[in-house]
């Protein structure tokens, strides 16, 4: 294949992957922050008693993990990864992001909507709650209320009896949450219980640089049936509530009976899962915007979203002296693979891996063996490059011998292009009787470059996931393989191979273009490796270098056995250049000697 075909086809694929990273957010809306326009939500489910005790923490140490839950919702306040690789200028990953009391991780709102406050199981959305003594591994509260919804201290004189209680399973990662609701009155009461996830993040923490996508990009998963959606800022803009799946409290609700609902960002997640309880429970979320009511959103440096997901069970009517226990396990960690498969229910789906998805998960289960093999991720990105490389080495095969013998050919090239310079079709009818006679084939170029598109892409979108390489280090100059490495040594390598690999491809096409494409292509390579993770950089050195060493040891075999016949005869009547007319070429074709 021609060089300038191979541009055009890693221009168009480099295109294609920018328009799918950005373009297609910015037309479908999935970036967020359009107009001024506010979301019509309202403060509906956000309601505290009047008169609060003193806060009480209480402190759970589970596997690999540290949780504190607070008194106040009973919700979480900081989830700590206490594993040494996930730390932060030297301090444990708080999983926690949000502030706000009303919208803490684990919140369970019992609060039913719509209903009218004498048939209310409780007052209040987020009840202050009385903490048991705690062991360092469970944390369980209680809460107790009159008629009125004034908190007691005890069940004497109570209508309502709540327990929720919050254990480490043992599992890395992972809590079980129990809540158990008493009518303890004389008439009938109404409550919905929901488990929420949510987090919080600035615009500008979610924005990326060009072609590396955000830690913190965040969405929303809410699996249903057997479907996972997932759902960005730019789905929850004014005008998409007034889509049918919006319920009456502006949540998105997925379809079908929810099974689970996530908040992840690129390496980490917050996941609720539906265990038991009275009904099918739906899954459903919502992202709000928020910013300052004295600035504009575009110009508030603090504006951002917070992302909620949840799980909903149906209202329920207790009778006098009736209960109702719900049942749910919550998973706060990295996007480890093994891990999310131990906690089941199909909550590793989590993992988003885009487009290209059967590649991507077919590529991340072999670099993982290779890896437990090698006992290096970095080696095992290189053994996993030599393997697509052989993959491909027979479409490779065909592409080298083609490019050799366009090397050999391009004198006759030369004639033909001086000949035909002021006709493009005479040029271009010899030129392919010229290939034919040889036997070229220059598609045959663009078949390698083609399949390694998709594998580029699937690779691309599984590094930006794969937690495992984050904060793993590779050699003494890539500190984080999920990151850009150290003193641009990956770009100017990467650069310096493809401007090898491109001297050693037959020059074609006019002096300037031979000129463009031996500058240009390391130079979009070496600017693209400036802000992609160093784990791909890897992958696409080792593959120029396979790409050259196959280059020169084809040129060698070659060269050892029979040159391919050359040599083209073009008939003229006057010196080159001095006659217009056409050549006894017989309608444009070449006469090759054999």
């Amino acid at each position: 294949m021609e060089r300038g075909g191979i541009l055009r086809l890693l221009l168009i694929g480099l295109g294609l992957f920018l328009f799918m990273q950005y373009g297609l957010p910015a037309i479908t809306g999935k970036g967020g922050g359009g107009n001024e326009e506010k979301q019509p939500l309202g403060a509906a489910d956000w309601s505290v008693p009047t008169d609060r005790g003193a806060e009480r923490l209480c402190t759970i140490k589970g596997e690999r993990f540290d949780a504190q839950l607070s008194t106040r919702g009973a919700s979480l306040r900081h989830v700590l990864l206490t594993d040494a690789k996930y730390a932060r200028d030297g301090h444990p990953i708080d999983l926690v992001s949000t502030s706000l009391e009303h919208r803490m991780p684990l919140r369970t709102d019992l609060f039913a909507p719509g209903v009218e406050p004498a048939k209310q199981q409780v007052a209040v959305h987020d009840v202050d709650w009385t903490l048991a003594p705690s062991d360092g591994k469970s944390c369980s509260f209680s809460y107790f209320a009159d008629a009125s919804g004034t908190p007691l201290p005890s069940r004497e004189g109570a209508v309502t009896a709540l327990t929720k209680t919050v254990v480490a399973t043992g599992k890395a990662f992972e809590l079980s949450v129990d809540v158990k609701v008493e009518n303890l009155g004389p008439l009938p009461r109404k409550h919905r219980a929901t488990v929420e996830e949510s987090a919080w993040r600035t615009k500008q923490e979610t924005e990326g640089s060009l072609g590396r996508q955000s830690e913190f990009l965040t969405e929303t998963v809410a699996a249903a049936n057997d479907k996972v959606e997932r759902w960005t800022p730019g789905d929850f803009s004014p005008s998409d509530f007034k889509k049918k799946e919006f319920t009456a409290e502006r949540w998105r609700r997925a379809p079908g009976d929810g099974r689970w609902v996530a908040t992840a960002s690129s390496y980490f997640s917050e996941v609720a899962v539906a265990l038991e309880g009275p009904g099918a429970p739906a899954a459903e979320t919502l992202i709000e915007e928020v910013w300052s009511p004295q600035l504009s959103k575009s110009k508030d440096p603090s504006y951002g979203h917070i992302y909620r997901a949840r799980i909903a069970w149906p209202e329920l009517e207790l009778a006098p002296g009736a209960s109702a226990s719900y049942k749910a396990v919550t998973y706060a960690g990295p996007k480890e693979r093994d891990v999310l498969a131990a906690t089941g229910h199909g909550i590793s789906e989590v993992i988003n891996l885009g487009w290209f998805s059967p590649i991507a998960k077919a590529l991340v289960w072999y670099v993982r063996q290779l890896a437990t093999m090698v006992g290096s991720w970095g080696w095992a990105i290189v053994l996993l490059t030599i393997t697509v490389r052989l993959g491909l080495f027979p479409l490779t095969l065909s592409q080298i011998k083609n490019s050799i013998v366009m090397r050999r050919l391009k004198p006759e090239m030369d004639v033909l292009n001086a000949k035909y310079k002021d006709d493009a079709t005479q040029r271009g009818l010899a030129t392919q009787e010229l290939w034919r006679k040889h036997k070229v084939n220059p598609a045959v170029g663009c078949v390698p470059v083609l399949l390694q598109m998709p594998v580029w892409f699937a690779l691309y979108t599984a590094l930006q996931t794969a937690v495992e390489l984050y904060h793993t280090p590779f050699g003494p100059f890539i500190p984080d393989l999920s990151a850009p490495g150290k003193y641009f040594i990956i770009p100017v390598l990467l650069g310096a191979s493809s401007f090898i690999q491109q001297k050693l491809m037959p020059p074609q096409g006019d002096p300037a273009q031979q000129k463009m494409m031996m500058y240009m292509m390391p130079g979009i390579f070496t600017v693209m490796m400036l802000f992609l993770p160093a784990g791909l950089g890897v992958y696409m050195m080792t593959n120029t270098w396979l790409g050259i060493l196959q280059q020169v040891l084809m040129e060698r075999y070659m060269s050892a056995g029979a040159p391919p016949s050359s040599g083209i005869e073009v008939r003229e009547k006057k010196t080159l250049g001095d006659d217009k007319s056409t050549p006894s070429l017989g309608k444009g074709k070449a006469s090759v000697r054999g």
